[in-house]
């Protein structure tokens, strides 16, 4: 594939093929639906909520719903946005929240203006050919004091490091052959899974397979760049940790226990460890 020939409209073009594909099985399939996933969110907007009014909340690139679902908790007015028709057919509209749902491009679809309180983009800038334009729209929408919350995009550190690694006649660890693999054979899954070519999955997730994943510096640096004040980084999921929490042998509560101490040492050794962790997410300020 030349990518220099790739453009904005390919990569929207590309996300709704495939998404269109995901839609049925999205929420089964994807592990940021589990429990222990859905909670570690929610505690992040809970701790935003008791900091801050978050009466009207904007999620971008919301799928089939996963942020709507705990921000209709937090939020009395939610508006969702995303390319992909039959991913928003999938989202829950039931609860005390009015939610309005926008078929459209997060860069380029008009929002109200200073409305927002809050700005969610879970599992979804890497599926942007230039984040720009998402930034922009995102900054203009929100409130002064308004939060930008992102999470679980791919961190370019770590993916930095997988790519230099290859199972070709290596002896490594199950739990680097998993990544390794997770990384270089992932658009062959989807395209035995789904039947979408494998080309078409990478243009959909531009950010990660063409871009390398989001870099903290750069992605900083266009937040400022666009009128954000304050950027707090958030590292998650360390290499192996699935590993450890799905390890049978030890109680349940005891893994997560282990992992949790796993975690915060290794934030404790930022930035030193930041290429082991798989995810990098941001909280802003405008």
């Amino acid at each position: 594939m030349n990518t220099n020939e790739l453009s904005y409209n390919d990569a929207i073009k590309a996300n709704i093929t495939v998404h269109s594909a995901m839609a049925d099985d999205y929420n089964l399939i994807e592990p940021h639906f589990r429990p222990e996933s859905i909670a570690r969110v929610e505690g992040i907007i809970k701790n935003i909520a008791e900091k801050n009014k978050i009466s009207n909340a904007l999620d971008l690139g919301c799928g089939t719903g996963f942020m709507i679902n705990i921000l209709k908790k937090y939020a009395s007015n939610i508006t969702g946005i995303d390319v992909t028709q039959p991913m928003l057919d999938k989202v829950d509209l039931s609860g005390n929240a009015k939610i309005e749902l926008i078929n459209g491009d997060t860069g380029a679809t008009i929002l109200r203006e200073n409305y927002y309180d809050i700005a969610t983009a879970y599992t979804f800038l890497d599926h942007l050919y230039d984040m720009m334009p998402t930034f922009n729209n995102c900054f203009k929408s929100l409130k002064s004091g308004g939060i930008f919350y992102a999470d679980l995009s791919p961190n370019a550190f770590f993916w930095d490091e997988i790519k230099k690694m290859s199972v070709d006649g290596k002896e490594y660890d199950s739990i680097i052959t998993r990544e390794i693999l997770a990384v270089t054979k992932k658009d062959e899954e989807i395209e035995k899974q789904f039947g979408v070519h494998k080309e078409i999955f990478i243009k959909a997730e531009f950010q990660k397979h063409v871009e390398g994943g989001l870099r903290e510096e750069n992605v900083k640096e266009q937040l400022l760049k666009v009128g954000f004040k304050e950027v707090k980084f958030i590292y998650h999921w360390f290499i192996g940790q699935a590993q450890l929490i799905n390890d049978e042998s030890i109680d349940k509560v005891e893994r997560f226990k282990h992992a949790e101490v796993m975690h915060n040492y290794l934030l404790k050794s930022m930035p030193l460890s930041r290429h082991l962790f798989k995810y990098v997410g941001f909280i802003a300020v405008k």
